[in-house]
């Protein structure tokens, strides 16, 4: 049996078959396989599969396709956008933005194609913010002058509660970590009392701690992030989040002391360091992961940390000004709207609160 070009039959028994599809953010072709248990099976494939790619015209070749206005809206970004957004882009672009457009031209589009976009990555199990995000791209990268055509409908978004630790899981969470040495130890302490993100963590050097003055600095963050829809990742050193983001928080004399004992044994210029090196997020979360089930903790990410910090920080009263800018929100009105909820603990210690002052004025029989 004579088969074609692009389907090839694999160590493994199964049959593999080839087909381009669109480009990347490069303009490069880019390749998808299917698979199957036989010929016959990926031919067939093959056959849908290229009924619904797209059109193999180059986007370099046509400047008013969708794909050549978003390739040069990054391209202009990049001056005035953080690495990691253009990289978060990129991806955007190769993913979503050009399977669906690939070389269609920007006359063309039509308020029902946009409609009809949104609604299938909707479909495929994209978050409304993740697709609204997709979307904005889209918007400012080719900038029409009929705002009309942007009318686009999404959904009511449903913001997932932010997931903090009851106290006595925080307190199992801090014994294992301390059972686990000094670096654990320190990174899940810090985060747990002072709220910082996990790359500003990561990023944190010896040079930030001020310990006559009892405050840490946050000037950095790190991030493993793509750029320019390449597949490979790197390390970046960024500036903070935002500009509010940039900040100074007092540090409890009990977790000053931990620093100092933890400097003592550390060599190297980051805080959390591995061979003169900083730690990077991924690599801490993996060790939480490991952390919560030894502390047989429920899985939440690292980023639980920073939320337990805050719902810790209004049970014990902490004004919601304070702890906006402890946590470097843009405002107070944030912080409310994040962590409005209080813990069941917290609700039931208030009732009692309120029934046991009652009880002093009137008398329940």
């Amino acid at each position: 049996m004579r088969m074609a070009r692009n389907i090839y039959h694999r160590k493994d028994g199964r049959f593999e078959g080839r087909y381009a599809d669109g480009f990347n953010a490069n303009g490069k072709k880019r390749y998808r396989s299917v698979f199957g248990k036989t010929y016959g099976e990926v031919r067939d494939k093959l056959e849908k599969a290229k009924n619904v790619s797209l059109n193999l015209q180059s986007p370099t070749a046509n400047k008013s396709t969708v794909m050549w206005a978003v390739m040069e809206y990054l391209n202009e970004a990049k001056m005035r956008l953080k690495p990691s957004t253009i990289g978060i882009y990129s991806r955007y672009l190769e993913i979503y933005i050009s399977p669906c457009f690939g070389n269609v031209c920007c006359g063309k589009l039509t308020i029902e194609i946009f409609q009809n976009f949104v609604n299938k990555l909707l479909e495929n199990g994209l978050s409304v913010t993740t697709a609204q995000s997709v979307f904005s791209l889209l918007k400012s990268a080719l900038k029409a002058e009929n705002e009309g055509l942007f009318a686009v409908k999404f959904p009511k978004q449903v913001k997932p509660k932010a997931e903090y630790l009851s106290v006595d899981e925080q307190k199992r969470l801090e014994e294992v970590a301390k059972e686990r040495g000094s670096t654990d130890y320190i990174a899940v302490m810090l985060c747990l009392y002072t709220g910082i993100r996990i790359g500003e963590l990561c990023g944190l050097r010896w040079e930030d701690l001020d310990f006559d003055c009892k405050l840490l600095r946050i000037n950095r963050t790190i991030q493993r992030i793509r750029s320019d829809g390449n597949s490979k990742t790197a390390v970046a050193f960024l500036t903070p989040k935002s500009i509010t983001s940039a900040r100074e928080i007092p540090l409890p004399d009990f977790l000053l002391e931990l620093l100092r004992k933890h400097r003592l044994i550390t060599a190297g210029e980051y805080v959390l360091n591995y061979k003169n090196k900083p730690i990077e997020p991924r690599t801490l979360q993996y060790r939480f992961k490991r952390i919560l089930q030894a502390a047989d903790v429920k899985d939440v990410g690292f980023h639980s940390t920073r939320h337990t910090f805050a719902a810790r920080a209004l049970e014990s009263g902490c004004d919601v000004k304070s702890l906006s800018e402890i946590l470097g929100h843009g405002s107070a009105t944030i912080t409310l709207n994040k962590y409005a909820h209080s813990s069941n603990e917290h609700k039931r210690g208030c009732m009692n609160a309120i029934c046991n002052n009652l009880t002093e004025v009137y008398s329940f029989d």
